[in-house]
C-alpha cells in the first residue's frame, strides 16, 4: 500500500481494507458456499421428486398389456393395471339405449300461476320444475327454450335428464333425453301440478324417439354362454379390462373375440422410463457431490456425508430381489460409473418366462422396489422431518450466523477505519508542521548578510 500523507481518507480506507481483507474474504466465501449449498438442496429435491414420480407411475402398471377385438367395428377395449392375458368370446344381442321423448305444440305460456312439472325416472328418482320461475326475459311468459333451460337447471336433476328445443320447419319440439342408458332411466312426466291446459295437452302427447332399454349380451355363445343384462354397453366384469360394444349381432355372426396379451413394447418403455429417471437422478447427485480437482470445482454438497450415503443406499435398493428375481434379471445392467441401460432382447426373454416377476419387483408387493425406494425417498422428502427439511433449517441457522458475522465485521471495519483515519490525520498535521518549520528556517537571515 502506498501512502500519501496528504490523503488521509484514502489512506485510512486502503489500510482498513488491507487489515480486514482476510476476514471479509473468508466471510464472502462462507456466504457463497451456503448459497450454493441451498441451491444444491433445491436441485436435489427436484431430482428426487422426479424420480419418485416416475417410480410411482411405473408401480401402478409395470407390465403393459394390449387388448383388441377380433372385429374392431364391434366396439373398443380399455385396459387397467390388473389386466392379465386371456381370450374371451362375446355375442351381443342388444345394445342399451337412452330414453328420448319429444313433445310438439308447446307454446309460450303465462308464468304466473303456471304451477310445477314433475319429471320421474324409472329407478324411482324425480325432481320438480317451478314453471312460474322459469321465465328469464321479464316478459311474464315462458318460452319453450326457457322451459328447457329450467328443466336442465332444476335442483335434483344433475344431468339425469337433458332438455333441448329442436325446430323443424316452423314447429318447435321439446326433446327430453335421459342422461344414461338403460331401462331404469326411463322418463315419465307428472303434469298434475301444471295449471296451463294447453301445456298439459302438449306434454301428454309425447313421441318416443328412443326406447329405454338394457344391453343384453353373452359371455360365450348365445346357446350355452352366460347371459348378461345391464344398463350400460360397457362390460367391466373381467379384472382390469372393460369392453364397450357399439353394434348388435345377427344370430349367424361369429363371436366377437376379446384378446388380451402382453405388450412387450409398452413394458420395455416402462422399464426404460425408470432407467432414464434413475440415471437422471444419479447424474444430478454426481454433479452435486463432485469432489473437484485441478480443472473443476467441487460440487455444492461434496462435503455432505448424508447425500453421499443417499447414492449408496439407492444403489443397494436397486440390487434388491423379490421372490428370487432382481431387476438385473430383466435386461437391466449398470456400467462402471453406475449408469443403467436396458437390453430389450433380454427383457423380452425374461418377460416370456416370468412376466409377473417384473410386476412383483415394481408393484405394491412387500419388499418391492417401489415400496422400499419410496419409503427411503420419503425420509428425504418429508416436509416435516425429512433430511432435506433438516438441512434447510440448518442452512437457515448458518445464514443468520453469517449475517451476524457480517454486521460485526462491518462494525469492526468502521472502528479500524476511524483509528487509521485519526492516525493518518495526525501524520498529515505533523507533516504540515514540519513543512512550516522548514520554510521558517529557510527564510531566516544568514550570517554576513541577508538571504
Amino acid at each position: 500500500m502506498s501512502i500519501d500523507v496528504n490523503r488521509p481518507v484514502e489512506n485510512a480506507t486502503a489500510a482498513a481494507n488491507l487489515y480486514m481483507e482476510r476476514a471479509m474474504q473468508r466471510l464472502k466465501q462462507q456466504k457463497a458456499g451456503n448459497v450454493a449449498a441451498k441451491a444444491g438442496l433445491t436441485s436435489l429435491q427436484g431430482a428426487l421428486q422426479k424420480f419418485q414420480t416416475a417410480l410411482t407411475g411405473l408401480a401402478k402398471d409395470p407390465v403393459k398389456h394390449a387388448g383388441s377385438l377380433s372385429n374392431t367395428a364391434m366396439g373398443s377395449v380399455t385396459l387397467g393395471a390388473n389386466a392379465q392375458p386371456g381370450s374371451y368370446g362375446f355375442f351381443v344381442e342388444r345394445l342399451a339405449s337412452a330414453h328420448q321423448v319429444s313433445f310438439n305444440g308447446i307454446k309460450p305460456f303465462t308464468a304466473a300461476g303456471a304451477g310445477s312439472l314433475s319429471i320421474n325416472l324409472a329407478h324411482g328418482g324425480s325432481f320438480d320444475i317451478d314453471l312460474a320461475a322459469a321465465h328469464a326475459d321479464g316478459k311474464g311468459e315462458v318460452t319453450p327454450a326457457e322451459l328447457a333451460r329450467a328443466i336442465n337447471q332444476a335442483s335434483g336433476n344433475e344431468g339425469q335428464v337433458n332438455a333441448s328445443v329442436v325446430t323443424i320447419g316452423t314447429t318447435q319440439q321439446l326433446v327430453l333425453s335421459a342422461g344414461k342408458t338403460g331401462s331404469e332411466n326411463g322418463i315419465t312426466l307428472d303434469t298434475s301440478g301444471v295449471t296451463d291446459a294447453a301445456l298439459v295437452s302438449a306434454l301428454s302427447g309425447g313421441k318416443e324417439l328412443s326406447v329405454a332399454q338394457d344391453a343384453v349380451f353373452y359371455l360365450g355363445d348365445k346357446a350355452s354362454g352366460t347371459r348378461i343384462e345391464q344398463a350400460s354397453n360397457t362390460f367391466a366384469g373381467i379384472d382390469g379390462v372393460s369392453v364397450t360394444f357399439t353394434q348388435e349381432m345377427r344370430s349367424t355372426d361369429p363371436l366377437v373375440m376379446l384378446n388380451v396379451k402382453l405388450d412387450q413394447g409398452g413394458t420395455a418403455a416402462n422399464v426404460q422410463s425408470f432407467v432414464d429417471a434413475y440415471n437422471a437422478l444419479f447424474a444430478e447427485l454426481g454433479t452435486l457431490t463432485a469432489s473437484g480437482g485441478a480443472d473443476s470445482l467441487a460440487g455444492p454438497l461434496a462435503a455432505d456425508a448424508g447425500v453421499l450415503a443417499l447414492q449408496q443406499r439407492l444403489t443397494a435398493l436397486l440390487r434388491g430381489q423379490v421372490d428370487g428375481v432382481r431387476l438385473f434379471d430383466y435386461g437391466v445392467s449398470a456400467d462402471r460409473a453406475g449408469v443403467l441401460s436396458v437390453s430389450t432382447s433380454k427383457l423380452d426373454a425374461a418377460l416370456g418366462k416370468h412376466p409377473q416377476g417384473l410386476a412383483s419387483l415394481f408393484g405394491g408387493k412387500s419388499g418391492g422396489l417401489n415400496e422400499s425406494m419410496d419409503a427411503y425417498l420419503k425420509t428425504w422428502l418429508s416436509p416435516t422431518d425429512g433430511h432435506l427439511k433438516k438441512r434447510e433449517e440448518s442452512m437457515q441457522v448458518i445464514e443468520k450466523s453469517l449475517s451476524k458475522q457480517e454486521t460485526m465485521l462491518n462494525n469492526k471495519y468502521d472502528q479500524v477505519y476511524k483509528r487509521y483515519l485519526t492516525q493518518f490525520a495526525k501524520v498529515e498535521t505533523l507533516e504540515l508542521k514540519m513543512k512550516q518549520t522548514l520554510e521558517l528556517f529557510e527564510n531566516l537571515p544568514t550570517f554576513g548578510g541577508t538571504k
